[in-house]
């Protein structure tokens, strides 16, 4: 991680389309030209509006446009001519929508698929994803409160996340989720620049903390220790009403009970153990981190991962020969609450009273020299 001091001097490096095996793709220029070049001396313009199209072929990249082949290389450079100018790439092989990216985007022929990386200015980068991760139309305060928790997390994974390889962070969810240019410039953008380069820190050692989120708590977050079985002083359960009322509040699964019980033996439950009948019924008015019946035992963690569940925080009722799951939040629940945190700020909270109601006894810290 940076250390408290070390300033972003240089671009983020953003892998894109990170678990992809993209072999073909339309590079477009949009809003102003783009810059093409690459270490063979080749220089390329491409007038906004037109495009190139790039392929994987005999392990380089070749490059075409609407009349002739351009050449065949290792690696390109897409760069924009200017500030307003967007690089849009659309993925043909497989197809995916096209995305708009800022600044410049290395192009590398890999063994079998093309890597993509945009290298971006931090707050720009950062922007990007708190769109991605929360959409628009949500109020300035808790833009602000999100853009810290990302730059904090950029801080704290840009020299470890992705270790020896030629990029700080992928834009998946494996690190945050970003999707290219930022389109809420006058609200998300502003916002994210408007707290400087601020971090959240842990007091105990002046270092990033860990800045988790999730979708919603459904009432209650959760305590780091109960997930990853490593505790975080500022990572601890809070009650949340703020959650309550959005969309993913509540969920409901209905599991065949025969599907039920023979999970459970699977993970060893005796299923004719002597006693009489087994009560399956379980209850969650508060966090619990182990589902119990009889003498098993079985992490609730280990049954959302199994059964693909939305979230731990489930209580199980029995209907004939049916077993109901009725859930509250979705994802892992430690840290802030996102659409918790979306009511606060609508309530009118500042970005550091939705900040602090999440995580507990850190500090801001300005992370400039």
């Amino acid at each position: 991680m940076l250390l408290i001091g070390d300033m972003l001097a240089f671009p983020v490096r953003v892998s894109l389309f990170n678990s992809r095996q993209i072999r073909s793709v339309v590079i477009s220029a949009w809003d102003g030209d783009l810059i093409v070049s690459s270490s063979e001396r080749f220089h390329y313009y491409i007038a906004s509006g037109q495009a190139i199209y790039a392929g994987l072929r005999d392990g380089k990249i070749l490059l075409s446009d609407a009349n002739e082949q351009l050449g065949s290389f290792e690696s390109i450079t897409v760069s924009v001519a200017d500030s307003l100018s967007l690089v849009r790439l659309r993925p043909v092989l497989p197809q995916i929508d096209a995305r708009d990216y800022e600044e410049m985007i290395i192009i590398t022929a890999d063994v079998d698929k093309i890597h993509f990386v945009n290298q971006i200015d931090a707050d720009l980068y950062i922007a990007g994803v708190v769109e991605a991760e929360t959409g628009q139309r949500q109020t300035g305060e808790f833009y602000k409160a999100k853009g810290i928790i990302c730059r904090t997390y950029l801080y704290r994974n840009i020299n470890t996340r992705h270790e020896n390889e030629d990029f700080h962070l992928c834009d998946e969810v494996h690190c945050q989720a970003y999707k290219g240019r930022c389109k809420s410039r006058n609200m998300i953008l502003a916002a994210v620049k408007a707290t400087g380069n601020v971090i959240l820190t842990n007091p105990r050692d002046s270092e990033p903390i860990v800045a988790v989120y999730h979708s919603n708590c459904g009432g209650e977050t959760e305590s780091s220790q109960n997930v990853w079985q490593s505790s975080q002083p500022y990572l601890v359960s809070v009650a949340d009403n703020y959650c309550t009322s959005s969309h993913n509040a509540k969920w409901q699964r209905t599991v065949l009970l025969d599907d039920w019980i023979a999970y459970l033996v699977k993970n060893g439950f005796i299923h004719n153990s002597p006693g009489g009948a087994v009560d399956y019924s379980f209850q969650q008015r508060r966090r619990m981190r182990d589902y119990k019946i009889n003498n098993t035992t079985i992490p609730l963690n280990k049954i959302r991962a199994d059964w693909q569940f939305k979230s731990t925080y489930f209580s199980i009722s029995l209907d004939g020969g049916n077993v109901i799951f009725s859930g509250r939040g979705y994802g892992h629940g430690v840290g802030l609450c996102q659409e918790g945190a979306m009511e606060m700020g609508r309530r009118g909270f500042k970005y550091d009273e939705i900040i602090k109601f999440y995580y507990k006894n850190i500090n801001f810290t300005n992370a400039e020299p």
